[in-house]
């Protein structure tokens, strides 16, 4: 029996110790047992949690590679059918467009 032999090891350690106290080591053991069970519960969920949200960026970074391959690869098309001489030149200057261009906008 566990009370027993509680109670004889406690009776033991106060003789010893000369303390009249008498420590509970069965709760202090259930105590340990549900600090350690609830430290596990709480990092298991905080496990979980951290790689639902890590999926969750990788989504996220993996649908902007797509999106930024898919404009790059629009903008290729775009700038491939421009005339050379519009190709030719990356960056316009305001002055370089026609007058008839400025004023649609």
């Amino acid at each position: 029996d566990t009370r027993t032999l509680s109670s004889s090891s406690s009776s033991t350690t106060n003789h010893v110790n000369g303390t009249n106290s008498t420590p509970s080591l069965p709760s202090d053991l259930n105590n340990v047992n549900g600090l350690t069970t609830y430290v596990n519960t709480i990092f298991h969920q905080m496990e979980e949690k951290f790689l639902a949200a890590s999926d969750q960026v990788m989504n996220r970074m993996n649908e902007l590679g797509r999106k930024i391959d898919t404009l790059e690869t629009s903008l290729g098309d775009i700038i491939s059918h421009l005339p050379a001489e519009e190709s030719a030149t990356s960056n316009p200057s305001p002055s370089a467009i026609p007058v008839q261009q400025q004023t649609k906008s």
